[in-house]
Formats: structure tokens, C-alpha cells, sequence
């Protein structure tokens, strides 16, 4: 299964009403979606390549959720706790959040959460670079030495090789 990902923005006041809501079109769309905070999403490739190792866990018997939802959210976050999971990459502010979004199903589960696609909260900061950093456990000297990026696809391929 194919993704996109589309940093947005939301008129959902609270998370809870964005989750609701989102189970919702994804039982009427017939899509898989999950909802991410920006600030520790740090590119697409991140969420692409998790969504990459949880649908291959799922399809080889081995995931650890029990949805494909709540794997997408593990992988994301590179752990194996749900309640890690949630509160390192889950989303804070249902205003602004990150979907991972069924490929060909983007645009009407867009118009069916009321958000508008806004680019800028992917954006790299130095503020956002270290919370990732710290949030993942990468070293600030292997941060010296390989892009912030590939150690992330790293740690987050590293989930596959725990027991």
C-alpha cells in the first residue's frame, strides 16, 4: 500500500475530536490514515519509510499494534509502547498536524476533515532538529558525522530487529 503525506491544517479545537473524526472518514473512505505531530515529523521520507516497515510487519504476522493505524504510529516513532509512541509523534495540536494518507485517497479525506494542506509545517528548524534528536536518542557527535535523516531511517529500522 502507497502513501502520501500531507502536513495540514485542521479547525479541530481539540485531539480527541480530530481522532473521532478521523475513524470516522477512514471507515467511510475505506482508507488508512494517521495523524502525526509536525514538529517531530521530520520529513516525508520518515513517515514513508515507517509506513514501508509496518505494512511489512503486518503482512509478515509480526507487528506489535493491533491496527494498522496504531503500528503506523510505533514505527513513526521507532518503539515498540504505544504510550511512548503517542506521545513522542502523536499529535499535541489538532490544528496542525501531519496525515499519512492512503495514496488516492488524500484529497477527499482532506475535504472530509475540513484541513487545508500547508507545506510550511514540515519545515526545518534547528528547535525542531534538536527535539528530534533528543526525543530519538541520536548523538549530537553522530549528527557531526551522517545526516539528521539517515540516522532516523536508522533507529526506525532498527524497531525490526528487536524481539
Amino acid at each position: 500500500m502507497e502513501f502520501r503525506v500531507v502536513p495540514a491544517r485542521t479547525k479541530f479545537e481539540d485531539v480527541e475530536e480530530l481522532l473521532s473524526r478521523m475513524k470516522e472518514v477512514s471507515e467511510r473512505r475505506r482508507a488508512v490514515i494517521q495523524a502525526f505531530d509536525p514538529d517531530m515529523v521530520l520529513s516525508e521520507n520518515h513517515l514513508i519509510f515507517s509506513a514501508h516497515h509496518a505494512f511489512k510487519a503486518f503482512a509478515e504476522k509480526r507487528g506489535i499494534a493491533k491496527k494498522i493505524e496504531s503500528e503506523l504510529l510505533l514505527w513513526a516513532a521507532g518503539t515498540r509502547r504505544i504510550e511512548e509512541a503517542v506521545k513522542k509523534v502523536g499529535v499535541k495540536d489538532a490544528r496542525r498536524v501531519v496525515f499519512l494518507v492512503q495514496k488516492g485517497k488524500e484529497k477527499e479525506v482532506l475535504r472530509d476533515l475540513g484541513a487545508e494542506p500547508d507545506m510550511t509545517l514540515l519545515r526545518m528548524s534547528r528547535e525542531k532538529a534538536s527535539r528530534i534528536t533528543h526525543s530519538f536518542g541520536i548523538s549530537e557527535n553522530a549528527c557531526g558525522c551522517y545526516p539528521l535523516e539517515e540516522l532516523l531511517l536508522e533507529k526506525i529500522a532498527m524497531l525490526a530487529l528487536e524481539k
